[in-house]
This record gives C-alpha cells, structure tokens and sequence, in this order.
C-alpha cells in the first residue's frame, strides 16, 4: 500500500484492461496545479457557439504530449508553488513512463486571477487516449482571494469561478462531440459539479463522470435542483478521513449517502493533500468513516451557517478575511512567513469581531489556514 505515485511505479495495465476510476481522477486533478509552461496550448475563450459544428473533435482542441513537460528547468515554474514540488515531479514522471499514461496529452491551459472580482480559477484538457476527454479543474491556490472566493460560495451562488467553470466546460464540449468526465481537488471539485450540472441536456448526457475530491459541498437547495439530479448519479465525492475542506458546506453525513471516506498517511489537515491519500492496486483504500474531529469542525461550522441567511453569512466571511487581509500579504505562504509583522495588524482587525461569531471563526481559521499550507510552500508562493 502506497500513494498515487507508488502505484504508477509498480502497476502498468493499461485503460484497455482497466478502465478509468477514481484514482485516475485524482492523478490528474493533482497534475492540473501545475503552472503549464508556455508550449501546452491556451484556451482561446473564445464564442463556444462559433467551436461547435458535427464534425468537432480533438482536433479543435490543441494539444501537447505530457511527455514534452518532462523538461527539468521548468520543474521550479510548474511546480515551485505547490505543496512538496518533489512529489509532484515524481507524479509526472511515473506517469510518463506507464504504458497507463503514455499517451496522455493535455491543452485548453487557462489561469485567471483578478482581486477585484475574488475570482482564481484555472483549468486544463487532458486527452485520455480511452475515448474520452478529461476536463479538470484547479483547486484553490495559496492566495488569500482564492480562498476568500471558496468561502462566499456560503453565501452567493455563482461565485466567479463557477461561472468560468460553466463557460469553460461548455467551450469545451463545443470543440469535442465524444465523452466528456469532469473534475478536480479541493475547490476544483466543486466547480466540476456545478459545471456539469449546469450543461444543457445534449452537453450532461455526455458526461460520463464528475469527480470531486476532497471538495467543498453545496447547499440544500443546489442538491435538489432538478440541474443536480440530472447528474447526481454521475457524482463521485471522495474525502480523506481528517477533511475540513471536502466537509464545508456538506450536507450529507454518511459515505453511503455521497461520498467515500479514504485512507490517508497525512497528519491531520495534510490529509487533504492528494498524494498523501493511499492506494492499492488502481483503488483508493477505503477507511471506516470520517474522524470524530472532522465530524466536529464540519458540524461546528455548517450548524452555524444552518441558523443565519445570506446576509448574516456574507458579513461573517468578510469579517473573517478582513482579519487576514489586515496582515498585509496576498498569500498565505508571505504571511505565515511575516507573522510577527502581520500579527498586530491582524489582532487589531478581530477587535471589531462579534463575540457570538468569535468561537466559529477560531474554528475556521484553524481548519483552512492549515489546510492552505498543503497548496504551498510557507514563504515560497508569490503570484506573478
């Protein structure tokens, strides 16, 4: 039993064999956080309306080998700002020498950042080689708007992202008429959902999967929509035994009700770190159930936000990151690296706190501050 990686370097049957699961989604979920050099092709966002037509096809959509990312000095740009850059470059270097993956391709690269609307989203286009086309979107990164952007999907639906996801997922299937599967980690999760739920009938009857993992929930009223229950039986959620992330905003509290608990080496929050969830043979290694601290903190927030509205929710998160916002620093790795500077300012910001909120806001700062480390390295994360 091992990781991902471990399992790449040691199984090699190929999609002929054994078709795509889960793990295969989390493979190319995790490789999707990479910051695609400049020879995988961008996503022209242009009129999807105008990319369509019956003969649309991969060729509409171009795309690179992945082998042609193993080139070593690009290795710090692609992957100097996630967690454990090393891990990553092993991932896509087992990937490249499995029959599983060697003709795997990728293109449609696009990575969007815009303080002002609280918008980070990113996504890519990997060409499977089984038929099909993977659309898979980024989790959130390390900056303080991405995460401030996951959080008002509390209070207002769509956020900026989601509604990139949906025009994303729809240029997409414009340029490609075979099989579409959907997804991502972390709040690329919750965009592959809301995507796909959002697709016109000819567009969802052609996604075969939607994959999240580890990635915020939705509310009540999403998971009856008759949008969500067209495609609910494609969903596949998957959480690690400790998730804080995966738990926001969920609303079922059984694996059998939605989602699969998985095994994971991380401690604690690490868990929700990709390539620390455990593997054996081509299958995630099933755990018992959530642990009773994951339970806590996703009960602990999600009972609060159950008692107010829209309103009350929206003047909770802004409070909340105007504390971290007041430490100066775009980023979660600049300001855990400046703490003594930022500290002060941030303790002067929570002053002005509502002291009923002071209890739930102590959670949630323990669980996705900590939870942010796992997207970075401390200190090491700068936009550019």
């Amino acid at each position: 039993m091992g990781n991902v990686i471990d399992d790449l370097r040691t199984r090699f049957v190929t999609f002929d064999e054994d078709p795509f699961n889960e793990v295969d989604s989390l493979v190319l979920s995790q490789l999707s956080y990479a910051r695609m050099p400049g020879n995988v092709p961008r996503w022209d966002g242009g009129d999807a309306d105008d990319a369509g037509g019956d003969d649309a096809d991969s060729a509409a959509i171009p795309m690179v080998p992945v082998r042609d990312l193993l080139r070593a000095e690009r290795y710090d740009a692609m992957f100097g700002r996630v967690w454990s850059p090393q891990l990553n470059v092993d991932l896509l270097r087992a990937m490249c020498e499995n029959p599983r993956w060697r003709a795997l391709r990728v293109g449609a690269y696009v990575d969007e950042f815009d303080a002002a609307s609280t918008k980070q989203f990113s996504a890519c286009v990997f060409d499977v080689g089984d038929g099909a086309l993977y659309v898979a979107f980024r989790g959130t990164d390390s900056s303080i708007v991405g995460w401030k952007e996951d959080f008002t999907m509390a209070f207002r639906r769509p956020v900026a992202s989601q509604s990139a996801a949906v025009r994303y997922l729809a240029d997409v299937a414009c340029r490609w008429d075979g099989p579409l599967m959907v997804g991502g980690h972390s709040k690329g999760g919750n965009l592959a959902v809301y995507a796909a739920a959002s697709m016109p009938d000819d567009v969802a009857s052609r996604v075969t999967a939607v994959y999240s993992h580890d990635g915020p929930g939705f509310d009540e009223a999403f998971l009856e929509s008759p949008e969500y229950r067209r495609i609910s039986a494609k969903v596949h959620k998957s959480v690690p035994e400790s998730s804080v992330i995966g738990m926001l905003f969920e609303q079922r509290e059984q694996a059998a009700a939605g989602y699969e608990v998985v095994t994971s080496d991380g401690l604690g929050i690490m868990q929700h770190f990709a390539l620390n969830w455990q593997v054996r043979d081509g299958r995630f290694v099933h755990a018992d159930g959530l642990t009773g601290g994951a339970r806590y903190a996703a009960r602990t927030l999600n009972d609060w936000m159950a008692r107010y509205d829209d309103e009350r929710r929206r003047l909770f998160i802004e409070g909340l990151f105007a504390i971290l916002e007041a430490g100066g620093y775009p980023t979660f790795g600049e300001l855990t690296a400046h703490w003594a500077q930022s500290l002060p300012a941030m303790l002067v910001a929570a002053r002005g706190i509502d002291a009923g909120d002071r209890g739930v806001m102590v959670e949630v700062l323990k669980g996705f501050a900590a939870t942010a480390a796992t997207s970075v390295i401390p200190g090491g994360d700068r936009r550019e």
